[in-house]
């Protein structure tokens, strides 16, 4: 290839303006969605790669057996830090505590992602100031280090060194500034104060009353990570913590496993691990399955694209057969004819190439959001340059099937007008990838349409109670049962439009907290139950009566004296050992619990898990449900001043109830949209590739229309002779696709424990679709068919 053939190219290109830009257009749609996708895979495979020696910095996981529902999570005993330092199989160690209250400065409350860490953080995760001393902000106790956007957020474009902050009280001292963490890094952070800092309450007994926090350590080379695993598990099970635990009624259910089992986790392996993934911060993690569906999604997109440029390449060099004869009487080689097709694919696909960059940059901040995953910082010059190189790539591929047909075109055949088409082989061939494309287009829309069903199913089924005109308001994590807290509650429910106020331990549809309160069972047995704690009039504010007996009534529950009373569920009634749950109505429990009632059932954890047993206690929760009939925007603006007279440290958060049972199907809606983008995608590319085959094969098969035309076929008998092919293609499409999406849906609805009447009504929409869609396709070179005539058919 070189600079003339491009010209010559360059040149074809506007002189045929419409082509050249249903080209470029189509492959740049190819080209962005696989940017885009391919950007998300590398952000997820070079997790925490920023991170000096990844796969010798570990942090602890610990799985707590006593709770209900054990799970995975990143966060350990703190002294842990001590017992592998004391090992001599580490070279650092460093908890990382998140401190939740808000920093002020001025009179601005901001909330910042703060942690209290040790000084060895800092070398572990290489962080180097980019202003003032990082280690004395992290000794100093009011010291302060702040990344560029805490920074920004505290003080705007003023100067940070130097200024001081509160925190609850405390006043802190902006001693170093800091690069903001990679953003796919595990471990965020805003804002830096060391473990001695005086903005850190908790720092005098975090350590004496094992309390839990993020622990990270940097193995030495050489050292057993094994080693260092059975260290730490058996120092957490003589820890007091646990020693008490399993001296209790917890540790006779135990049946001899550990209270919390520890493990070691690389960071280099940490955005991938599968327990992590799947406990309640798993929207933090990846799948290597999901990483590597969007991937292969992305070279689907990009193979839809290029199908349709070799499609429409092919009927374009099909049409420039005389060309390609005179060229070839005048001395043109093979080699030379080769190059040139060659180049002008090249030239298309990097235009292309560019287009799609354009086209991506534009949607990545939409596609961040359908991701979940902060994506700014994707497009670097090295990445553009490789996205180039990887157009021209595709370019001569795609050229390549063109530029072979153009090689073995003969003068004599093409010059008399009757080489013109391609063989049978090549025919098939283009059949077969639009048999691809429409297998791609029904799969992914009957996927889109189940799963868009069932989220709609999923967050349109009754929670078991009524969410309508109830908000959400967190308290502050100290003020839960304080006086302050209670009178706070007092002036909310004398609002004018407040109808109720009730407290709950945890927000119906969030995961964040979990209760166990060790229940005694007919038979002896000491089972866990699931607990929450809720105000007397919590039943009441949520519109629940009980299924039997009563439920909690203020006037009597609030002082529970020496038999606390409790409302169970069925499935803990059951779990307790009584035939039905009436029977536990009027029941004391070993251990002194009044079973006054059995509470409906209510969908904590939505359709994704089956009902557990659970306990309702009177206690203070650090939750409040507001019932009001007031939007959302008036209440907080009639709220808000009394919770800056009671809570002026503390920033107010409310939702409505609804928002907060739709959060639990926040990954479910980003599915749906990234479906169905993708499929409205490889729909458009499959109608484009049927466009053209059809108008080939009208090309391709007009003389025999003529003919039969002249043996007195009428318009319905040439109309069908069109149809039979293409709607062919698309059945066989369709029992490629369609099972594919059948077992994809299934796998989906798998997770789910009931289920919308989903049935085969989406892979029949998914048919009809791509019917409809291949009829609009060929609607027009249908038409040219049965408009042809005869005398100039015959006459070329």
């Amino acid at each position: 290839m070189n600079l003339r053939d491009f010209r010559i190219g360059w040149r074809l290109l506007l002189q045929q303006p419409t082509y050249s830009a249903v080209v470029i257009g189509g492959l740049a749609i190819g080209f962005a969605a696989c940017f885009l996708l391919f950007g998300f895979v590398e952000f997820c495979l070079n997790f925490n790669s920023a991170i000096p020696d990844n796969d010798r910095v570990l942090v602890v996981k610990q799985r707590i057996n006593v709770f209900p529902r054990p799970e995975w999570q990143a966060w350990a005993f703190l002294p842990l830090r001590d017992v592998a330092l004391a090992s001599g199989m580490v070279s650092q160690a460093s908890v990382a505590k998140p401190i939740e209250s808000p920093l002020r400065a001025g009179s601005d409350l901001r909330a910042l992602n703060l942690l209290a860490v040790d000084p060895d953080f800092r070398t572990m995760f290489g962080i180097v100031a980019l202003q003032g001393d990082l280690g004395a902000a992290l000794a100093q106790p009011d010291g302060l280090a702040l990344t560029r956007s805490g920074a920004q957020k505290l003080f705007g474009d003023h100067p940070a060194a130097g200024q001081t902050v509160h925190v609850d009280g405390t006043v802190l001292q902006v001693r170093a500034l800091m690069p903001d963490p990679p953003a796919n890094s595990s471990q965020q952070y805003e804002a830096l104060v060391g473990t001695g800092s005086s903005a850190w309450p908790e720092r005098e007994t975090a350590i004496s009353k094992w309390g839990r926090g993020i622990v990270y350590m940097k193995l030495k080379p050489g050292a057993s990570m094994p080693a260092l695993t059975a260290l730490l598990q058996e120092a957490s099970e003589k820890s007091p913590i646990n020693q008490r635990v399993k001296n209790g009624p917890l540790g006779k259910g135990l049946n001899g496993r550990n209270v919390a089992d520890i493990s070691l986790l690389p960071l280099h392996d940490a955005y991938f691990d599968e327990g992590l993934a799947n406990s309640r911060a798993g929207e933090q993690y990846g799948q290597r399955s999901s990483v590597f569906g969007l991937a292969a999604a992305g070279f689907l997109i990009l193979l839809l694209a290029a199908i349709n440029y070799i499609n429409l390449a092919t009927v374009r060099t099909l049409r420039r057969q005389r060309e390609i004869g005179i060229r070839k009487l005048l001395g043109a080689s093979s080699a030379r004819l080769v190059r040139q097709f060659l180049s002008e694919a090249a030239l298309t696909s990097v235009l292309a190439a560019v287009a799609g960059l354009v086209l991506a940059w534009l949607l990545l901040p939409t596609f961040a959001e359908l991701v979940n995953r902060p994506l700014a910082g994707m497009f670097t010059p090295t990445r553009c340059v490789i996205a180039l190189a990887f157009g021209l790539f595709i370019g001569v591929c795609a050229g390549a099937y063109p530029a072979w047909l153009a090689q073995h075109a003969l003068p004599g055949p093409a010059l008399a007008g009757r080489g013109n088409s391609e063989t049978a082989a090549g025919l098939w061939v283009r059949r077969v990838l639009t048999v691809l494309q429409f297998s791609s287009a029904m799969a992914l829309s009957a996927t889109a349409l189940a799963v868009g069903w069932q989220t709609y199913y999923a967050t349109h089924a009754s929670p078991g109670f009524d969410p309508a005109h109830l908000l959400v308001l967190d308290l502050p994590s100290d003020a839960e049962g304080k006086q302050g807290a209670i009178a706070f509650m007092e002036q909310l429910a004398r609002l004018p439009r407040v109808e109720g106020v009730s407290s709950i331990s945890e927000a119906v549809g969030r995961d964040g907290m979990k209760l166990t309160n060790t229940v005694t069972a007919r038979d002896g047995r000491e089972i866990p139950l699931e607990g929450k704690n809720v105000s007397a009039n919590w039943f009441e504010v949520n519109h629940l009566q009980a299924l039997h007996g009563r439920l909690f009534r203020a006037a009597q529950d609030v002082d529970y004296g020496k038999a606390p009373r409790v409302v169970v569920n069925t499935a803990a009634a059951l779990a307790l050992g009584y035939a039905a749950p009436q029977d536990a109505v009027g029941q004391v429990v070993p251990g002194g619990m009044e079973i006054v009632g059995i509470a409906p059932d209510v969908r904590y954890q939505g359709l994704h898990r089956p009902s557990k047993a659970i306990v309702y206690s009177v206690r203070p929760g650090g939750v409040l449900m507001i019932r009001t009939s007031d939007n959302l925007e008036t209440a907080y603006s009639e709220i808000e001043p009394l919770w800056r007279r009671h809570f002026p440290n503390a920033i107010m958060e409310m939702k409505t109830q609804q928002a907060v049972l739709e959060e639990r199907y926040a990954t479910e809606a980003r599915l749906i949209r990234i479906l169905a983008a993708t499929s409205v995608i490889a729909i458009a590319l499959a109608a484009f590739g049927i466009y053209v085959l059809s108008a080939y094969s009208v090309q391709r098969s007009r003389r025999e229309i003529v003919m039969r035309k002249l043996h007195g076929a009428g318009r319905v008998d040439i109309a069908l002779m069109m149809g039979r092919e293409f709607s062919a293609l698309v059945g066989a499409g369709a029992l490629i696709g369609l099972p594919l999406a059948a077992v994809a849906v299934q796998r989906y609805l798998a997770a789910y424990t009931e289920h919308a009447p989903i049935g085969a009504w989406t892979l029949a929409a998914a048919l009809a679709m791509a019917l409809l869609v291949a009829l609009l396709a060929t609607t027009r070179h249908t038409t040219t068919a049965l408009r042809m005539s005869p005398a100039l058919a015959l006459r070329d």
